[in-house]
């Protein structure tokens, strides 16, 4: 058995061309050009995907390949476990002979996880995902490690009812020959100065089988709480390593197809990261978390005025009125144009080297630097700090909003300092909410409980003041129109601004009252 550990990149075309004359491989040995075209083999169930392994066989023009790969042991795919020999019969890189199946279950944990005869396997197992690439590669002594750095560019193959689709392959992979991963990292950081250089945790297995679903690669979904007895090092790992995978795969997915579920999942993962890096500020070294916190701000800013173009679209989109249509329809275009460029800004920055330092700069912090013994005690007090302190910072906010979360409530009578108030409840809402999910299941005593019984109503506040906030903006950036039209529109908006405060008054019930007690 061997361990894999290599990071992976997209890397656009256009930037390519730049990368044989970057410093770092000037200092590289260069390899020959190859060839390399890949099968992945499985059932049409999918048993080997349902197992977590995958089974290659690869011809790189002088000789055929069988891989058999496990699911990687971390969110960002660093690190698995790898078997590799020299095929013993496959005539080709699409046809699996018994000799290698039969050494795939044996000496692989293939056996282990899928109890099968090995001929019934073999009549069942057929290549339905693939690649077909040109490797440009460099071997580079780095530090105390022996990298290779491989750029792939061709395609990836799927076979669906006959037909043959590809989508096309940029990728570049930083692989550990000898020594350290963080060696890996940091040659990787000194290609980020100058390249796109994004870390991705999407195998090219992935993404054939992304093609045969006849979509893109969807990202980790969010990690589950903590249990009891986790340690702080693994909280750091988990957030940081799941929240920088989904902020990979998600800004990939703006990029390449532009749908607002993207966008908004986008900045919802720029947000986690955010409190996740408020929490963890003590544990990171000096500066970083700053740092990162800085630059997550930039691209939650962007994320954001896209996000806000896409969603008061949705709302012009339902005005009912007759008398408000046209005008909806006016603010549509409007929006619409302003819309594009604000998406042009985020597609741009989700392509720059600034986003790819950004990615490598989270994945570094979710290797802990702490020492051994910061563990569970620890955990438990910044779980504590985080959820009292999240706690008591919503019941202020929601003690100050009290007079406006009542069912007579009219959004157009709302001055600025009440709206200020309203929004630093959402967003003392969202926290609240985040903190009571990540910790819920770590903490006793009757405050924490207390704390966690806030829940609900932060989670409902959360949406029905989202929907304000959106309407009552979209409201202030229609208001002085003239004509009946535009009239008509802002008393729509106006009054589904209300209906928002109203819904949030009504979920939260007497919880209102209660904080003001």
């Amino acid at each position: 058995m061997g361990i894999e550990r290599e990071l992976k990149f997209n890397l656009a075309a256009g930037a390519a061309a730049a990368l044989p004359g970057h410093a770092l491989l000037r200092l590289a040995e260069r390899l020959p050009p190859r060839r390399l075209q890949s099968w992945y083999f499985d059932t049409p169930e999918r048993a080997l995907a349902g197992v977590a392994v995958v089974l290659r066989l690869r011809d790189d023009g002088q000789r055929r390949v069988v891989t058999v790969k496990t699911a990687p042991t971390d969110a960002l795919g660093s690190e698995r476990g790898e078997w590799e020999w020299v095929a013993l019969d496959s005539p080709a890189c699409d046809r699996l002979g018994p000799r290698d199946l039969r050494l795939a279950l044996r000496r692989t944990p293939l056996g282990r996880r899928l109890a099968a005869d090995p001929r019934d396997l073999l009549g069942r197992l057929a290549p339905s995902l693939g690649t077909d690439f040109r490797r440009s590669a460099w071997h580079l002594a780095w530090r105390d490690s022996r990298l290779e750095i491989a750029f792939d560019q061709g395609a990836c193959l799927a076979l669906r009812e006959g037909q043959a689709l590809r989508a096309p392959l940029a990728e570049l992979e930083i692989e550990v020959l000898q020594g350290d991963l963080a060696d890996a990292r940091d040659a990787a950081w000194a290609l980020a100065q100058d390249l796109p250089l994004l870390l991705s945790p999407v195998t090219k297995a992935q993404r054939a089988a992304a093609l045969l679903a006849g979509g893109l690669p969807e990202a980790l979904p969010e990690p589950g709480a903590l249990q009891r007895g986790a340690s702080a090092q693994q909280a750091q790992a988990q957030w940081l390593q799941t929240g920088c995978a989904q902020l990979a795969v998600w800004g990939e997915r703006v990029v390449r197809s532009g749908q607002a579920r993207d966008v908004h999942q986008l900045r919802v993962v720029l947000r986690r990261l955010r409190t996740a890096l408020r929490w963890l500020a003590p544990q990171l070294p000096p500066g970083a978390a700053a740092w990162l916190r800085g630059e997550l701000r930039w691209a939650h800013q962007l994320a954001g005025l896209a996000r806000d173009h896409d969603v008061s679209l949705q709302w012009l989109e339902q005005v009912q009125p007759e008398a408000a249509r046209r005008e909806a329809l006016r603010w549509q275009r409007r929006l619409r144009q302003s819309g594009v460029v604000a998406r042009q800004a985020l597609v741009g920055y989700l392509g720059s080297p600034r986003f790819g330092r950004l990615l490598l700069a989270l994945a570094r912090c979710a290797q802990p630097d702490m020492p051994a013994d910061a563990g569970p005690a620890q955990l438990r007090r910044l779980a504590r700090r985080a959820l009292l302190g999240d706690a008591r910072q919503w019941r202020a906010a929601l003690r100050d909003c009290a007079p406006l979360l009542r069912p007579e409530i009219d959004a157009g009578r709302i001055d600025a300092r009440q709206t200020a108030q309203l929004h630093a409840l959402r967003i003392a809402s969202k926290r609240l909410r985040l903190s009571a999910e990540r910790f819920g299941a770590l903490l006793d005593g009757r405050r924490c409980h207390a704390a966690l019984a806030g829940r609900r109503g932060a989670t409902a506040l959360q949406t029905h003041l989202g929907d304000w906030h959106d309407l009552d903006g979209l409201a202030r950036r229609v208001a002085g129109g003239r004509g009946a039209g535009a009239q008509a529109l802002s008393e729509w908006l106006v009054e589904r601004a209300s209906a928002s405060l109203r819904n949030a008054a009504e979920a939260l019930g007497a919880r209102a009252d209660a904080a003001t007690a």
